[in-house]
């Protein structure tokens, strides 16, 4: 019951507001979510504990004041009027979160051409490494390479506190030889 006994108090309060408390138990809802959660041969599997407490016991004071002899008209207004908490992110969430993705793509476009290429075609388009070869002209292996030379990439941006790896004079000189070579072999030229 660790998945679900934290929301108890969030779950009260909620029921608590409802417009038509006077409609159904407030205990007795949380009593009854209980003795239907307890009833599941597991709880761990459900993705959103939170929410899927919350929707129990939405689902029991409908079913409360459907059996009602007597039903407060705001009762009936209330269950048209279901505000469940969303855990959908906030606004500000979702900007931060736009930030660092923006953030990445500029790191992940920072990485040598052909570390780029293979590392975005397999963690962003997520095509095989076998497909990356093809695609590419480069061995499975080479393609392997490519992709945890990617990985390092992120892991020294991280850990360089979001500035991107500097990179060794040689390794820039060897970068501009192979685009050179690149561009010299394409047709055209």
């Amino acid at each position: 019951m660790h998945h679900i006994l934290p929301h108890e108090a969030a779950l009260r309060g909620w029921l608590a507001r409802r417009r038509a408390p006077a409609a159904f138990d407030v205990d007795d809802i949380v009593q009854e979510s209980y003795a239907l959660l307890a009833e599941r041969e597991r709880v761990d599997d459900i993705l959103n504990p939170r929410a899927y407490l919350f929707q129990v016991a939405h689902s029991l004071v409908v079913r409360s004041i459907r059996r009602a002899r007597i039903v407060p008209i705001l009762a009936v207004e209330d269950l048209g009027l279901l505000d469940l908490p969303d855990d959908a992110a906030t606004p500000e969430q979702r900007v931060i979160a736009h930030d660092d993705l923006r953030q990445l793509a500029e790191v992940i476009a920072t990485m040598p051409g052909q570390t780029r290429e293979a590392f975005v075609l397999r963690r962003v388009r997520g095509l095989s490494q076998r497909e990356i070869a093809s695609h590419m002209g480069l061995s499975e292996n080479t393609v392997e390479k490519h992709i945890v030379r990617g990985l390092r990439w992120l892991a020294d941006w991280f850990a360089g506190g979001g500035n991107p790896p500097a990179k060794s004079s040689n390794k820039m000189k060897r970068e501009q030889r192979r685009a050179g070579a690149r561009a010299r072999n394409q047709p055209g030229h």
